[in-house]
C-alpha cells in the first residue's frame, strides 16, 4: 500500500432528531485497536446513559475492519456505518453513532437509514487528507559514491533518520513507498551495484 485517505481531526455532530430519537455521530482518527478502545471509552464518558453506541472502524494495517450493533437488531447499525466508511474510502477511522431512544421504534429499515444517514452526514463534514506510506531503508556505500547518492536522495526528497561515517557511509532513510522501487533501481545503477541495501 502506497498511501491512504483518513480524517485530519476528530469531529462530533448531531443530526436532526428522527421520531424523537437523538443520533450523535463521533468520528475519531485511530491507528490501532488500543486507540479504538480508548476512543470508545471517551465517547461513552462524553455521552453517558445513551441507549446504544453503535460503531464501525477501518484500519490501514492489513486492511482490518469491524462493526458492532450494540444491542440494535443485527445488521441495522454497524453495517450501514461501515458501508459509508468504505464509500468515503477512508481508513484509520472510527465512526460511532450514539443513540438516545426517543420512545418510538424505527424498525430495522428505519434504523439502517438512520445510522447510515448519521455516518454519511458526519463523514461529509470531516476534513479528509491523504497519508503517504513511507518505507525505511538502510544504505551502506563507499565515500566515492557520496555525490551520486546525495544527489539522488535530494531528488527524491528523502528523509535521513540516522547516519554513520566509519570505513563506509551508513544511512537509514525514509522514502515514500510509491517511489521506493524506482529509487532502488536508480541507486543500484549509479553506484554500479556497489551499495548494500536493506529494506526494513
Amino acid at each position: 500500500m502506497n498511501g491512504y485517505k483518513t480524517i485530519s481531526e476528530n469531529i462530533e455532530f448531531e443530526i436532526a432528531p428522527i421520531k424523537k430519537s437523538r443520533f450523535i455521530v463521533c468520528i475519531y482518527k485511530v491507528a490501532n485497536h488500543i486507540e479504538v478502545l480508548n476512543s470508545l471509552d471517551a465517547i461513552k464518558n462524553s455521552y453517558p446513559n445513551a441507549n446504544h453506541y453503535c460503531w464501525a472502524y477501518s484500519l490501514a494495517d492489513n486492511n482490518q475492519f469491524r462493526f458492532n450493533d450494540d444491542g440494535e437488531p443485527s445488521g441495522s447499525a454497524g453495517k450501514p456505518i461501515l458501508s459509508h466508511i468504505k464509500g468515503f474510502e477512508v481508513t484509520n477511522v472510527l465512526v460511532v453513532v450514539v443513540r438516545y431512544f426517543g420512545g418510538t421504534k424505527l424498525g430495522v429499515g428505519g434504523l439502517i437509514r438512520a445510522y447510515g444517514q448519521a455516518a454519511k452526514e458526519g463523514l461529509a463534514l470531516a476534513k479528509i487528507t491523504r497519508v503517504e506510506v513511507q518505507n525505511e531503508i538502510s544504505l551502506e556505500y563507499d565515500y566515492s559514491e557520496t555525490v551520486n547518492v546525495e544527489n539522488l536522495a535530494n531528488r527524491y526528497g528523502i528523509q535521513i533518520i540516522k547516519e554513520n561515517y566509519s570505513d563506509n557511509i551508513s544511512k537509514i532513510i525514509k522514502i515514500v513507498a510509491s517511489d521506493k522501487d524506482m529509487f532502488l533501481e536508480e541507486i543500484k545503477n549509479i553506484t554500479k551495484g556497489k551499495i548494500k541495501i536493506t529494506v526494513h
